[in-house]
């Protein structure tokens, strides 16, 4: 399953719902927060989701 509970980092200005999104998964653990962060999703992530 590759697309899962959107995540994001306090550092960026966008959330991350696909595991295999390289800027998501390169986020550090202490920066990492559950949910969008009112933020929106970003472009690596919406094209691995229309590829589905």
């Amino acid at each position: 399953m590759a697309k899962k509970s959107p995540w994001h980092s306090i550092k960026a200005g966008v959330h991350h719902n696909d595991t295999n999104c390289n800027t998501g998964n390169n986020i550090e653990k202490e920066n990492i927060r559950q949910g969008t962060g009112g933020k929106p999703l970003c472009q690596e992530c919406a094209r691995l989701n229309k590829s589905r």
